[in-house]
Order: structure tokens, then sequence, then C-alpha cells
């Protein structure tokens, strides 16, 4: 007798656990206060396109003579450097960025001068910053593939880094064997870092972002900029830098040669 009221005791407190169960479950299901999915984000693309100059003419390599602000004139048989880690802000002050991306712009390819920036969200930017080089991450996790493949001739073995903008030529004006210019600038350690960020001004433009358009940003590279702003640099006195002080010089001008000229949405 014992055995079966401690049976019927014992099936109760399921049966009553069981109750109490469901019906927590039914009003969790019925809450309204539980929050609704969130809407996808919609998004666009925006291409970068670079204009490489010397003041106002298209660079030209090898058979154009230049001349910079001090009068020395010039040739050019290279100029490439790096841009990477594009960020765009919006008109609320959120960012946009588009890491671990490493453009390459060489002027000896013209496809290298245009970039894509894609998954960038549908909405109106006003400003927009990038790096010129390589940030310090990918300059200590040595040679990469892509843009940062050794094999393009943008990375010192001896040193373990990448150069970020290089600039070979020749002036009569300089006091190197065969008259040559060379200014290789790179390195990310004080007091020589010369990674720098770039902000070019919208100015009174807007970058729209939609799904169905890519905008585009027209930027130009102004070379004069690299010897006169705000350093200026006389071939006679400097005519190589391969890092250290002169390559930081270099690059606190070469920050000046960008500026946005057009925007098209």
């Amino acid at each position: 007798m014992k055995c079966i009221y401690k049976f019927f005791l014992l099936n109760l407190v399921i049966i009553a656990i069981a109750c109490r169960k469901d019906s927590s479950l039914k009003k969790e299901t019925q809450d309204p206060a539980i929050p609704k999915p969130v809407e996808n984000i919609k998004y666009g693309s925006v291409r970068i396109n670079i204009s490489n100059l010397v003041g106002n003419e298209m660079i030209s390599l090898n058979d154009s003579v230049y001349t910079n602000t001090n009068g020395d004139s010039f040739t050019i048989s290279k100029f490439k450097y790096y841009l990477s880690n594009f960020t765009l802000r919006n008109a609320n002050g959120e960012l946009h960025r588009q890491t671990e991306s490493y453009h390459l712009i060489d002027c000896q390819k013209g496809s290298s001068f245009t970039m894509l920036i894609d998954s960038v969200p549908v909405g109106t930017y006003n400003a927009m910053n990038f790096i010129l080089g390589v940030d310090s991450t990918r300059n200590t996790s040595g040679a990469q593939i892509g843009a940062l493949d050794p094999a393009l001739g943008m990375f010192w073995s001896w040193n373990q880094g990448y150069i970020f903008l290089m600039m070979e030529g020749s002036s009569p004006n300089s006091t190197a064997p065969d008259n040559m210019i060379t200014y290789h600038l790179g390195g990310f350690a004080q007091p020589y870092n010369c990674i720098r960020n770039v902000n070019p001004s919208f100015g009174a433009l807007d970058l729209v972002v939609t799904e169905k358009n890519s905008s585009e940003i027209e930027i130009s590279a102004d070379l004069l900029r690299l010897f006169d702003t705000p350093t200026l640099i006389k071939f006679a006195q400097t005519s190589e830098g391969m890092g250290g002080a002169i390559a930081v010089t270099l690059s606190n001008n070469a920050v000046n040669m960008f500026k946005v000229i057009d925007i098209e949405n």
C-alpha cells in the first residue's frame, strides 16, 4: 500500500513540473517584449581612381623632363607606393573600415590606378582616410602574397620590411653616380617611422553610396609635393635616401601629394 501511495505522489510531482515548464514556454514565446530581427543592412561599392601627376602633367616615365620647386630638372624611371586600409566616415560620424587591404600603385601599370572598396553600407559619406605605406603588423609578418608579394620589388629582405614609396630617376643636379636620384621610404620603428595617415578633404562634396551604382572618388597624387611641402628638397644636397631621417622628411612631404579632385555618385 505504501509503495502505491509513493508512486502516486511521484506522478503528481512529475505532472506539476511538466505543466510549469509548458506554461513558462508559452509565456516566453508569446512575450511581446522580445526584440524583432534586425533588418539586413544594404551595401554598395566605391571605386577609387588615382591620377599620378607632376604638377599639372600626367607622369611619363623615362622620356619626360620635369622641374621641381628648387629649379632642379629631373626624369622619373620608377614611381610606386602603397595605399592601404581605407576608411570612410558617414554624416553621423560612423566609420567603415576596409581592413587588411593593400594596394600597390605602380606608374608602370595603369591597371593599378583603380581600387575597389566593396561592402560599403549604403549612405552618405563626407570624409576618408588611408595609410600611405604598410601597417606595422604586416611589416612584421614576413613577405606576403598579392600586392605584398616581394616579387614586386617593394620588400627589403635585408631589413624585413616593406618599401612604402619608391621614386627613382636622375637629375643633372645630383652628385650620386650617374646623377641618380633614389628615394626608398620605409620603416615603422621610432624614430624613423614612415607610416603616414592621409586625410584628403572632400571639401563641399559628398560621397553617396547606393546599391545600384558604384560611386567613384578621383584622387590626384602630385609627385612635386614630395620635394617641397613642407620641406624643400635639393637634389644637390639630398639625392638618395633608404630609410632613416631623410625618409621621415620625405614621408612628411608625401602626405601632401594626395588631393580629392572629384566625386561621382
